[in-house]
């Protein structure tokens, strides 16, 4: 659309490391705005969550809970959301000095599918103390999962999300997650944009980081 010239600007989600998209926008300086983060251009503006909070977050909280073996379940490897998530997980980890096998990271779960598959092939080897899925919907596979195989959350298996989507609350048990304010981050590219369009010239750059809430429900 924007090589026709249907669109004069875009707003740019899933980013990576490298991520061509954002070197062609650059190179051709046509307004855009990122939802995550960009590390290589310094002109560029982006909204992101701290998502190295937010991996430091979940497993800080279900450390605190006891649990020592925790699976986190991500999506794919390259996007910096979840190389982010990770970092902060593993520093969690490292902070509160518990041993590095006893964290495992899980890349490629795309989906509440992949996320069931998962946990059913996990629980045929061993029961973790916890689980965090980075996805709301994500989890709803493992809960099913881990229910099926006749475990109880989270007297067996504590389960962590993040989002905070509406039908969280209603899981059973109901999920414990990490709200992330897409809605507000959606809206603050919306405006970065609209600043960008209606005055190019003078346009600086932004970058706004929102902060992780942790939400505390009957899962952890």
């Amino acid at each position: 659309m924007l090589k026709n010239g249907f669109a004069d600007g875009a707003i740019i989600f899933d980013t990576r490391e490298i991520d061509r998209r954002i070197d062609y926008l650059v190179e051709r300086d046509i307004p855009f705005v990122i939802v995550g983060r960009d590390n290589v251009y310094e002109s560029t503006s982006f909204v992101n969550l701290d998502n190295v909070k937010a991996g430091y977050l979940g497993a800080e909280h279900l450390i605190k809970k006891g649990n020592r073996s925790i699976r986190f379940f991500l999506g794919d490897e390259n996007f910096t959301v979840n190389q982010d998530r990770a970092k902060g997980f593993i520093q969690a980890f490292n902070d509160y000095h518990i041993k590095s096998e006893l964290r495992h990271i899980e890349y490629g779960i795309m989906n509440p599918k992949f996320a069931y598959e998962k946990m059913k092939n996990i629980l045929k080897e061993e029961v973790p103390d916890a689980l965090f899925v980075s996805g709301d919907q994500r989890a709803i596979g493992a809960y099913h999962a881990i229910q099926e195989k006749g475990l109880k959350i989270p007297q067996d298996i504590a389960v962590l999300g993040i989002d905070n989507i509406p039908l969280s609350e209603y899981y059973y048990p109901a999920l414990t997650t990490i709200s992330q304010s897409v809605r507000k981050m959606v809206n603050g590219a919306i405006n970065i944009l609209d600043q960008q369009l209606k005055d190019p010239e003078n346009h600086k750059s932004q970058r706004i980081i929102f902060q992780p809430k942790l939400i505390i429900r009957n899962s952890t």
